[in-house]
């Protein structure tokens, strides 16, 4: 390998190490991803627990929301793997495929609510808070699982 060759692949490395950071700012600033994760330096500046639950809530023809009490096995299994992946990916982590499968457990559900909960750290006090964030899921016509907006 030539000289010039290294010293391209040393200063893309050193540019990349240069940039990296400021986009991983911008990534957990916008969708809330944890500053521990894809290898940002913002674990730092940042405490590690991150407290997360969730609560579900289906919507019945009488449009009243009855709260998920009592999960089949293989809803808590789901569940689990998406807060695990949402622990760490934020916003960029959606419960679709959890929303579908709620759905599909839930026949007499036709809207589907689930909040989300996890501390975060308010860069304005310094004070570690819990923030809550809401999906909202309905069946449309046809069948399909999409997502909406809240409506009351």
């Amino acid at each position: 390998m030539s000289l010039g060759a290294k010293t391209r692949i040393v200063v893309a490395g050193l540019a990349a190490l240069t940039v990296w950071p400021l986009a991983h700012v911008a990534i957990c600033a916008r969708w809330d991803a944890s500053p521990w994760k894809m290898a940002g330096w913002g674990m730092y500046a940042t405490p590690r627990p991150r407290s997360i639950g969730m609560e579900v809530f289906g919507r019945t023809g009488d449009g009243t929301f009855e709260h998920l009490t009592a999960p089949s096995p293989a809803l808590r299994a789901d569940a689990a793997a998406f807060l695990e992946r949402w622990r760490w990916l934020g916003g960029l982590a959606h419960p679709d495929a959890f929303a579908r499968h709620v759905l599909a457990a839930s026949p007499a559900w036709t809207r589907l609510r689930i909040e989300l909960y996890h501390s975060h750290l308010d860069p304005g006090t310094g004070m570690v808070g819990l923030r809550r964030d809401d999906r909202y899921y309905e069946r449309a016509p046809g069948g399909a699982i999409v997502r909406t907006a809240p409506t009351p």
